[in-house]
């Protein structure tokens, strides 16, 4: 998966679509390949809506199926804080 003309991703709405296109692919496609190329930065928001909800209903194992491609900082930075924070949750729901 590849973002085009964008430098920063933004919106509960757009992480929603990649997160469906994600999960549409999940049972056949592995590694899934997630290519931020050229993406300079993507909101919180964002990355919470496509990522938070794969990571409550999968666990931290799914991670080894999703593969993140050229991260930048900004990028790297919302995908770590949307993980520590979904996979503290789940866990602490669990014990």
């Amino acid at each position: 998966m590849m973002f085009q003309d964008e430098v920063c991703m933004g919106g509960k709405a757009n992480g929603a679509l990649l997160r469906q296109q994600i999960e549409a692919i999940m049972p056949q496609q592995q590694p899934i390949v997630i290519d931020f190329e050229g993406l300079s930065l993507i909101t919180q928001g964002f990355c919470d809506e496509f990522l938070g909800p794969i990571l409550a209903h999968n666990g931290q194992d799914i991670l080894r199926q999703i593969k993140f491609k050229n991260c930048s900082d900004g990028v790297q930075a919302a995908i770590l804080s949307t993980a520590h924070r979904f996979l503290s949750d789940a866990q602490s729901i669990s014990h």
